[in-house]
């Protein structure tokens, strides 16, 4: 590990910075035109599967991509990729000719370039941070997605009412070219060989999934996540529901809880730059599940008038998830070896984005049997059980301290 990791560390985040901003102001221009435009749920329904689809079923198989080639090369190809897609909707717009399915097209394709670029972004940051570093770089990055939650959506808006959705897609091959010129510049240092040459991309997708089932510790954290992770949706696609039908609240109260779960992940993203966390990550991301699960449980047995607590029970939940997620990622980075990581990493992720959907049909089937609230409580049990019983866990206290980065599952 070079003597200057700080500042390529600060290098790659700042452009990183530039990258997250323009994507998250295309995802919601996208969003808001198709809502102006259709007026559809059911348009907004299978947009949000458009960017779920690609990984799900691809997931696992970018990963295996990603460790035959250098993690430079895939996030500024990956950066490059979504600019030129956006580049093709601005002409079509120019033409007159976007419509719904081209919209719907572009959300997909994107998709694909963030189903690579997010695995190998997660794949580089150990090969330019210090172990012990690596829950504080985690919270940089909570402090980053915290900070894009509150400003995307109110730049956003202000630009679309002052110019054009066009504007918007301007801006994001413009920090997309920043994020690929930052990165390029980065001094990183290279990783041990990936893969067998003569090795099949089917062979390599397939060792990663078997890497998570054979290590004890990882498939125990994983999969309890991933159940944990069930209520996720119905939670965060009702919370509008949550303020609007039970809280009584409006635009004002809906903004309101947006812009402090955001503020949440800043503060909680600080907390972790600062602290670092315990010595053992896992036990960090316990206390950070544990606090989460405790602020959504008082969510779901919450009387409706009172707003104001709902709404510092959803900057206190934004706080201890980013504690939690921060924790987790970087257990993940330093206990899996370097030559696994983009099978890995893709094979989490896809387990990860897997279990929205599946709450979300469950949402979708039992219709209004179910309270609004009883989402939040049900998410919150979950996850307060995660801060109970990961530190009871004979595997998860044997998962630390991590083993060599070239080590085997243990």
């Amino acid at each position: 590990m070079h003597a200057g990791w700080k500042r390529t560390f600060f290098t790659v985040w700042t452009g990183q910075a530039f990258s997250l901003l323009g994507s998250s102001l295309v995802d919601f221009a996208l969003i808001w035109w198709l809502t102006e435009t259709t007026g559809s749920e059911q348009i907004l329904a299978v947009s949000t599967l458009m960017t779920l689809v690609p990984r799900m079923i691809l997931g696992p198989f970018a990963g295996a991509v990603i460790d035959r080639l250098k993690r430079k090369t895939v996030v500024m190809g990956a950066d490059s990729a979504v600019a030129v897609v956006t580049l093709g909707l601005i002409l079509l717009f120019r033409l007159g000719l976007a419509g719904t399915g081209a919209v719907m097209a572009v959300l997909f394709l994107r998709s694909m370039g963030q189903m690579f670029h997010q695995p190998a972004m997660m794949s580089t940051t150990p090969l330019i941070v210090p172990p012990e570093y690596l829950a504080r770089a985690g919270g940089m990055d909570k402090i980053l997605n915290g900070m894009m939650a509150v400003v995307a959506p109110i730049a956003g808006a202000l630009l679309i009412d002052l110019f054009s959705v066009e504007a918007v897609l301007y801006i994001d091959v413009a920090t997309a070219a920043i994020a690929v010129i930052t990165f390029a510049c980065a001094k990183i240092r290279q990783e041990a060989p990936a893969v067998r040459e003569r090795s099949s991309v089917l062979a390599e997708t397939k060792e990663g999934f078997l890497y998570v089932l054979h290590s004890k510790a990882l498939f125990f954290v994983v999969g309890t996540c991933t159940l944990a992770n069930v209520f996720c949706g119905p939670a965060n696609a009702m919370k509008s529901l949550l303020v609007t039908k039970v809280f009584g609240g409006g635009v004002a109260e809906l903004s309101w809880i947006t812009s402090l779960s955001g503020i949440g992940l800043v503060a909680g993203g600080v907390i972790m730059g600062v602290w670092g966390g315990f010595r053992r990550k896992l036990f960090t991301s316990a206390f950070g599940w544990g606090g989460l699960g405790v602020a959504y449980i008082l969510v779901g047995i919450l009387p409706s008038d009172r707003f104001w607590a709902l709404a510092a029970l959803m900057f206190i939940s934004s706080v201890f998830g980013a504690i939690g997620g921060a924790s987790l990622e970087a257990f993940y980075q330093s206990y899996v070896p370097v030559r696994y990581h983009g099978r890995v990493f893709s094979v989490l992720n896809t387990l990860d984005n897997t279990s929205v959907p599946l709450g979300l049909i469950a949402a979708a089937l039992v219709g209004d049997r179910i309270p609004i609230p009883m989402w939040f409580l049900l998410m919150g049990i979950l996850h307060l059980a995660l801060g109970i019983f990961w530190p009871l866990s004979k595997n998860i206290r044997k998962a630390e301290p991590q083993p060599s980065m070239e080590g085997q599952p243990q």
